[in-house]
């Protein structure tokens, strides 16, 4: 259950703002092995994976197109059948694109604004999509996230993940309390009964440094047990000066099939990293434009170099398992425990002093928590004829549950010459409030997936109870909360014989928040409506996929000052997200290979009794203002180009080219610029175990203002970055 009174609140937090960035990755230079191991279509629970195999290209760089993700529906759905927009990102993009983290590798993806924060996003990896916070969840099982913490969030490395799928829009019906702009499914490397071998290097800028390994297959003949072994280890410097990344990062799996009838899989993951990366702010003047002595270089840091320290440990384990009764019934148990511990020491700016162009006022802050997330989900899965009409009716029963603690402290720090740093020594703050959170969240669900002919039809609906106690024993507080809401959703497509498929779709989702109403009463949770309509087409055995959507989506009761009593609040607040998204994903031709999307977006605070801060410093009502960062137009598109035979045989070059046009701060009078990112690469399959590649991020090195929350807190986006990977594979 989330801690903020308000999602659009003008009030800036250095732990809960969607305001914290992410590190865009600008050049890489990608070494990897030759025939690509075979990509094995076969997971660990015997179902074919969300890809299209693509044939014809003999080289390891081919990028397959999803077909069907398990996500939207918790089961293995083609995409043409969903009646809602999903997004399928697999790992042959995220190698051919050298995406070093989730965030980076959802940047070609329609919908989504991952890199909202720039070159602070490592500290705090924040997503959105349709205007709204994205929550992630692994393998269908939530993880810590920023709707109820503040950095203790879980960010695994990408490496070790087949897929990430996402759901745009509300996911209430299978997930419960999520907010409506949809979830991001990590889909975990599985055990494969196909040899999986690779190790790879990377070397790159800012001394990047990094290994790992990925092994997989059989563990005994039968293949009854298979196994997966996926690792990796990082060092680097970043774009600001001080600050580090080091991680560590291993992930086993075991399948053991006893039966053909009968499937268990156990996932694990473990990860720490001793320096998380930068994160702080930069003020609009001197970032977005002049100071007196010009603008901030990007390299400067606004923190303080001895006082500062961002560590993170995480890891997860669960079990899948999967036992089919006959050939109607078979039942599923899926449990999940995540931990994530985050300790942050940081020196944040807080915008220039009064009367200087060169001086920023700042403040220490420290924030220790972590957060324990027990997850498990029973469900029947039925597959059934009625007539001419067949179902696949999923009926589940789920349980969360959630602690976390969080001790926080805020104090002076002195002022710093942005122009000429000098850092001092700086006195750990007292502590200042001290969070006991404990959450729970039951429910119950039903979905129907229904085929007549070439129409397919989806039903669901589900109940939940959702229970929170927030203790704080520093503010002498204690404040419970207990919601229960119904969602549902509804959706109809229908299935052209030349792979044209219009859908329509209703989809409900709810927040718990917790606030005091005045009289006494407790919020009820935010609901938000979304109505879709799109057209999908896959031809028959093409090597193509192509999605148009527009949505409208709206989110009410949200919590707003109470304008009639000060010092309480009401729910009056309402936010609508409107928009247009298109995605492909298509093989042009034998050699040449396609990733575009347009994304265009109108999010506006509708109605809120809040208000935000202008550039002077003047008050401004809330209601009526785009919601931050949102940009209103973004473009993307992604090509590859392989050569298969002559001279050039296993050679090929991709380039990409990302634009987002401008966003604005909170108050809507600081206007944030469009800009316009290439990318570019080259790679070559050996055609003997090795495959060499060149990628180029931010290719021109372009300085640009990712997002502004507010006058004080900016964040530049990240410059260009060159990173070389070798990859073995046998």
């Amino acid at each position: 259950m989330s801690k903020l009174t308000s999602r659009q609140s003008g009030v800036f937090r250095p732990r809960r703002q969607w305001t914290v960035g992410f590190k865009l990755s600008a050049l890489a230079l990608v070494l990897a092995g030759a025939p690509a191991f075979g990509a094995d279509q076969t997971g660990g629970d015997g179902n074919t994976t969300s890809v299209m195999v693509v044939t014809g290209k003999p080289d390891g760089t081919s990028i397959p197109v999803a077909k069907s993700a398990t996500g939207a529906t918790k089961t293995d759905t083609p995409l043409l059948e969903i009646p809602q927009s999903v997004s399928v990102v697999n790992k042959e993009q995220m190698t051919a694109q050298n995406a070093q983290t989730v965030a980076q590798a959802l940047r070609y993806t329609a919908g989504v604004r991952s890199e909202i924060r720039g070159d602070s996003t490592a500290g705090a990896p924040y997503l959105f999509s349709r205007g709204f916070y994205l929550e992630q969840f692994l393998d269908g099982s939530r993880m810590p996230s920023d709707t109820s913490f503040g950095y203790a969030i879980a960010n695994f490395d990408p490496y070790g993940l087949e897929r990430i799928e996402i759901l745009h829009g509300p996911a209430s019906v299978l997930y419960g309390q999520v907010n409506p702009g949809g979830v991001a499914n990590l889909v975990s490397k599985r055990p494969t009964a196909t040899p999986v071998h690779e190790v790879f290097t990377t070397i790159g800028s800012h001394n990047r440094y990094q290994a790992g390994f990925d092994l997989g297959g059989k563990l005994t003949d039968d293949g009854r047990l298979l196994y997966r072994l996926t690792g990796t280890g990082l060092d680097s410097d970043t774009q600001v000066k001080d600050p580090r990344q080091k991680r560590l990062y291993i992930a086993p799996a075991v399948t053991w099939r006893p039966n053909d009838d009968t499937s268990l899989t156990i996932l694990a993951k473990y990860q720490r990293d001793p320096d998380v990366g930068y994160y702080n702010f930069v003020p609009a003047a001197g970032s977005l434009f002049n100071a007196a002595d010009g603008k901030i270089s990007p390299h400067t840091n606004m923190g303080a170099p001895g006082f500062d320290n961002h560590s993170r440990t995480q890891y997860s384990v669960g079990y899948e398992f999967e036992h089919r009764l006959n050939n109607v019934f078979t039942l599923r148990q899926n449990t999940h425990y995540s931990y994530v511990k985050d300790d942050l020491d940081n020196v944040f700016s807080n915008g220039f002093a009064a009367g200087s162009d060169d001086t920023v006022n700042r403040y220490a802050f420290f924030n220790d928590e972590h957060a324990k997330v027990f997850t498990i989900d029973n469900q029947v899965l039925a597959d059934f004829d009625t007539g001419p009409v067949s179902h696949t009716l999923l009926t589940g029963v789920d349980f969360q549950r959630i602690l976390y603690r969080e001790t926080v402290g805020l104090g002076a720090a002195p002022t710093l010459n942005v122009f000429s740093p000098d850092y001092g020594d700086i006195a750990a703050p007292a502590t200042s409030s001290d969070d006991f959170i404990r959450q729970k969240q039951l429910g119950a669900y039903s979905q129907d997936r229904m085929s007549f002919g070439n129409w397919r039809y989806l039903l669901g609906g589900r109940e939940d109870w959702a229970d929170a106690d927030d203790v704080n024993p520093v503010a002498a507080s204690s404040t419970p909360q207990s919601s229960r809401a119904f969602t549902w959703r509804t959706g109809l497509v229908y299935l052209f014989d030349n792979g044209i498929a219009p859908y329509a779709s209703f989809a409900k989702s709810f927040t718990p928040q917790v606030g005091e109403l005045y009289g006494g009463g407790m919020a009820k949770p935010t609901t938000a409506n979304q109505y879709e309509v799109g057209v999908k087409y896959q031809p028959a055995g093409s090597e193509s996929f192509t999605t148009a959507s527009l949505f409208d989506l709206t989110e009410e009761n949200v919590l707003t000052a109470d304008a009639e009593h000060t010092g309480f609040s009401t729910q009056a607040g309402k936010v609508r997200s409107k928009g247009l998204e298109l995605e492909e994903h298509a093989r042009l031709t034998d050699n040449l290979q396609l990733i575009a999307s347009y994304t265009y977006l109108h999010a506006v605070t509708v109605d809120s009794n809040d208000s935000a801060t202008t550039l002077d410093g003047d008050s401004t009502p809330l209601a009526g203002k785009r919601i931050w960062g949102m940009p209103r137009n973004t473009v993307s598109t992604w090509l590859d180009y392989s050569f298969h035979n002559g001279i050039l045989q296993g050679f090929g070059t991709s380039a990409g080219v990302r634009y987002l046009s401008a966003s604005y701060d909170t108050s809507n009078t600081i206007r944030v610029p469009s800009v316009t990112l290439f990318d570019a690469g080259v790679h070559y399959d050996t055609g003997q175990h090795w495959l060499l590649s060149l990628n180029a991020m931010n290719l021109f090195d372009r300085h640009y203002v990712a997002s502004c929350y507010s006058a004080n807190t900016c964040t530049y986006g990240d410059g260009a970055e060159v990173l070389a990977t070798a990859r073995y594979r046998w």
